[in-house]
């Protein structure tokens, strides 16, 4: 059989690994156990937030634009207009 060096992290838990090299239990809250199932949930509420951000945002800069421009004192139609302007 092979059996994987005492001092490599094969074969060992992302915990396990941080214990050994942190030198014990007190050293092992700083790492994140990534394979805890609860975590997804974590990853797909943070990603969910983040799109619900970008969208409300979107959603506030398209109805702000013509006071924008407005205030600016430039016709994104215009033809003199640069193109820089229309997306």
């Amino acid at each position: 059989m092979n059996f994987p060096a005492p001092n490599s992290d094969e074969g060992r838990s992302i915990v396990e690994q941080a214990r050994v090299r942190g030198g014990g239990k007190a050293a092992s809250w700083q790492v994140r156990d990534l394979a805890n199932p609860h975590y997804k949930w974590i990853v797909l509420s943070n990603t969910t937030l983040g799109v619900l951000m970008a969208s409300i945002n979107a959603s506030i800069l398209l109805i702000a634009l013509p006071d924008i421009f407005r205030g600016v004192g430039i016709n994104p139609l215009a033809p003199e207009t640069p193109a820089c302007f229309c997306g």
